[in-house]
């Protein structure tokens, strides 16, 4: 199981009492693992860290749509469900760092709007009907 830190330059625990479905660290970056761009999120971006049974939910629907994720070893660890302002809602993959096990990095994005489990994840972190929202 991968520990709850700060992605990103900040790498300090992620304080027992925060909500749970926040980005760890509530970082304004995450770094590619492989060195390509990062993500950065705009000031009052919308996203979430999925809990655990939602990011399996996810996991398996993304394995199943795109076979190659798993078979190149880039099943997710972690999910973020971020709402990209120029791509729409998105599921950004992260895993430990390979660099850094005390940091995750993420390995991929995903549209979100693709996979039938959105919908009420939508609902259930951000109170958003659709995948417009």
């Amino acid at each position: 199981m991968l520990p709850i830190v700060a992605i990103g330059a900040a790498a300090t625990a992620f304080a027992a009492g925060h909500d749970p479905h926040r980005v760890p660290g509530d970082a304004t970056t995450i770094e590619h693992c492989v060195g390509g761009p990062a993500i950065r999120f705009e000031p009052g971006a919308r996203r979430a860290l999925l809990e655990p049974a939602d990011a399996a939910d996810v996991s398996a629907a993304l394995v199943q749509r795109y076979p190659i994720v798993a078979r190149d070893g880039l099943a997710p660890e972690r999910i973020v469900l971020w709402r990209d302002p120029r791509a729409g809602w998105l599921y950004v993959a992260l895993v430990t760092n390979p660099e850094d096990a005390e940091q995750v990095c993420f390995t991929a994005t995903f549209t979100a709007n693709r996979l039938p489990v959105t919908s009420p994840l939508l609902v259930k972190y951000f109170g958003a009907s659709t995948a417009s929202d």
